[in-house]
């Protein structure tokens, strides 16, 4: 009697880790579905906004309060407790640091100029001509990521962690960009 209960209770103990496995992967693929939809959303609403007022928002609170509005609410990061997202600025973008950050990661001992500190600008270095155009061009936000440096279940943009997948929504009106039918810009895949 006591081996047939001990045999029991080890056969529903290996189950129960088998379905707290499957679920907590699940869960894990439906915030990464969840973080790629909420991540897209913010990319084309930079776009729309971008192609109305003709610059980047400063916040992305500047989202939702314009008219018209360009995304419906802000969304939270779903792969952080605090919710908060990164932002891409576009003086990283004018810059090379989203370029060096990535070629840094791709190739951990690459030299390009002989320092890292000589391919990233100073916070102090000016990137526009004047302190106006340059509070402008650093303030404007071209795109979002999410904070968490967990290992995804998906190979998105070759990124080894969530912090990794940018979504960005910049206007290139020249190659690699296709028109689609709302009047947005995607990147030719």
């Amino acid at each position: 009697m006591f081996i047939t209960v001990l045999v029991a209770v080890v056969i529903l103990s290996i189950s129960m880790a088998v379905l707290m496995k499957s679920w907590s992967y699940r869960t894990k693929r439906m915030k990464e579905n969840e973080l790629l939809f909420r991540g897209e959303q913010y990319a084309r609403a930079i776009q729309h906004y971008y192609q109305i007022h003709l610059r980047y928002p400063y916040k992305l609170k500047e989202l939702v309060d314009s008219k018209p509005r360009m995304i419906r609410k802000l969304y939270k990061d779903p792969m952080t407790k605090s919710g908060k997202w990164g932002l891409i600025y576009l003086s990283d973008v004018q810059s090379g640091r989203l370029a060096a950050e990535k070629a840094r990661k791709l190739l951990p001992t690459l030299r390009v100029v002989g320092r890292d500190e000589d391919i990233l600008p100073q916070p102090e270095q000016q990137v526009g001509e004047t302190a106006e155009q340059n509070r402008k061009i650093r303030g404007q936000i071209v795109g979002v990521y999410s904070k968490s440096k967990d290992i995804p279940f998906l190979n998105y943009q070759k990124g080894k962690m969530y912090s990794d997948w940018k979504f960005l929504g910049i206007i290139n009106r020249g190659r690699g960009f296709r028109k689609l039918r709302m009047g947005t810009y995607t990147p030719v895949r």
